[in-house]
């Protein structure tokens, strides 16, 4: 019974959430092509002690990629199985967890997206219904360039 009780205590401490204050979340291009732009999510432990995050399905991130308007381009977990997986993780106070996407550019239909400015944001699932989603970032895609034609 003393067993039980431990486990159940700990089960309790592992799935106590933290305050919206205490994560902080950014996502940023690491890099740019004509053919694709990399980015990072980044979850940072800003507060003064370490944390217990469930992260909720494996992979526990998202992208989403949307037009000025709020019209969703792209979803990275789009098209991908994701499991129904609750994971735990510790964070120390300082720690980051980072996470990386490719997006190629394209739309849910895997059509090359026009030129302009698109709106991405991070999303990182917590245990269900919550999740930490960042700021917008502001990318602007260029006009594709035409391959020249041999003379």
């Amino acid at each position: 019974m003393l067993l039980l009780a431990l486990l159940m205590g700990s089960l309790q401490e592992a799935s106590a959430r933290p305050s919206p204050e205490a994560l902080s979340a950014r996502i940023e291009v690491r890099e740019q092509t004509a053919r694709a732009i990399l980015l990072e999510l980044r979850v940072r432990n800003d507060s003064g002690h370490r944390l217990t995050l469930t992260l909720g399905g494996r992979p526990a991130y998202n992208v989403l990629v949307k037009r000025p308007d709020g019209t969703l381009v792209w979803e990275w977990q789009r098209g991908q199985i994701v499991q129904q997986i609750l994971e735990y993780r510790g964070l120390d106070p300082g720690e980051e967890l980072r996470f990386e996407v490719t997006w190629k550019l394209v739309d849910a239909r895997g059509r090359r997206v026009p030129p302009g400015e698109y709106l991405v944001h991070g999303v990182l699932n917590l245990e269900p219904p919550e999740t930490l989603v960042t700021d917008p970032l502001r990318v602007r895609v260029a006009p594709a360039r035409r391959k020249r034609s041999a003379k």
